[in-house]
């Protein structure tokens, strides 16, 4: 029987990919796409950012501050001006380094690593969580 995680676990467990998503974000291009198996990699990346990204700053079990939760409010807008032209099916290395490499992503890369300095006191508790679980 599988047993149910807590409100807790579900935020820790949220913001635990969440933030290794965004910090996929802002790798080199050929190492980010290698990480998503060169699988619609902007797809993928978008929809996972998204998805947890508005669980942990929703979650009633949150322990993030007002301003982290704006900031990854702020970071998660910044999402929907993706162009269209980028969300293609791309099942293969180089259809992948194409849309990745597309310049809407170069700012992208920037705010999610000022983003994870942002978070750096929810990541630490986020680990300590781990350790102890």
């Amino acid at each position: 029987m599988t047993e149910e995680m807590d409100a807790e676990e579900t935020f820790e467990n949220l913001l635990f990919y969440f933030l290794m998503w965004v910090q996929v974000t802002t790798l080199p291009l050929v190492e980010l796409c290698k990480k998503w198996g060169n699988y619609n990699v902007a797809w993928e990346l978008l929809h996972d950012l998204r998805s947890n990204g508005e669980a942990i700053v929703a979650s009633t079990c949150s322990h993030l501050t007002a301003d982290q939760k704006k900031a990854v409010t702020e970071f998660l807008q910044k999402l929907n001006s993706v162009p269209e032209s980028l969300l293609v099916s791309a099942t293969s290395a180089d259809a992948n380094h194409k849309v990745m490499s597309h310049s809407w992503w170069v700012p992208l890369r920037s705010s999610a690593a000022l983003l994870l300095k942002n978070l750096d006191s929810a990541t630490t508790r986020n680990a300590e969580y781990f350790r102890r679980n």
